[in-house]
């Protein structure tokens, strides 16, 4: 906040120099200022030095504090003590035992939920390590968290993670869906409906990704007018994904 009225000070005393001051007649035996250029003086001058700080204090966060852009995650975290608390006492166990692949699995998903992603990929890969590598949970986190981290884009480990999730369970649905979306964003809409339309055949009634993947074929259908019927399902194996 102190930033932030230093800011406008300066740029009022800017604005001042800049715009208004030229405007000034000069010293020597001028008549004062007409009165449309007082107007516009006052004018600037309330802008700058009440305007914007009462816009900022309804409309802004007054309170937080003053953060660098490269802590912004942290400031995030920090919203809630009580998660950063857990964060903090996770590090300090790992420190001692870093060879429990539990705890990293605790920590990795504590530094997700805190928007820490570069963390929490490193918390997961760690819990991999440590961990069964059969276990198919963390790869499916490890997926999300870079994910995530990509603004929903799904591109080199994250596709590796998906791909080793289907290695160790090849009918893994939430796998597939997200290989097929991985298909989708580079342009090969046919290479994700054959995937889906797999998964349509495949799933039972009652599991509830058939739902979310009828969804996203009839979407994928209706924005690139290609009739799924046309499309053979193909499962993972046909695109060497195992």
């Amino acid at each position: 906040m102190l930033i932030f009225l230093t800011s406008v000070l300066f740029l009022t005393i800017a604005a001042l120099s800049l715009f208004v001051f030229p405007m000034l007649p000069a010293a020597h035996g001028k008549e004062g200022l007409p009165r449309s250029k007082r107007c516009f003086i006052l004018l600037t001058f309330a802008t700058f030095a009440f305007g914007v700080p009462l816009i900022y204090t309804l409309k802004g966060a007054p309170a937080m504090r003053d953060y660098p852009l490269t802590a912004r995650d942290t400031l995030e975290a920090e919203k809630s003590p009580a998660d950063m608390a857990k964060i903090r006492r996770l590090e300090r166990y790992l420190k001692r035992t870093p060879d429990d692949g539990e705890v990293w699995e605790q920590l990795g998903s504590a530094y997700r939920d805190a928007l820490l992603y570069d963390r929490a990929a490193i918390a997961f890969r760690n819990a991999i390590d440590w961990g069964i590598p059969e276990d198919i949970t963390n790869w499916h986190a490890l997926a999300e968290t870079l994910i995530r981290a990509n603004n929903g884009r799904i591109v080199g480990e994250a596709q590796k993670a998906l791909e080793n999730v289907l290695r160790y369970r090849p009918d893994d649905p939430k796998a597939i869906y997200f290989i097929g979306l991985a298909r989708l964003q580079n342009k090969e809409p046919q290479k994700a409906l054959a995937l889906w339309r797999h998964l349509e055949q495949t799933l039972s009634a009652e599991d509830p990704w058939l739902s979310v993947i009828r969804k996203r074929i009839t979407e994928l259908s209706n924005e690139t007018a290609i009739d799924p019927s046309s499309v053979a399902p193909k499962d993972v194996d046909a695109y060497g994904l195992r």
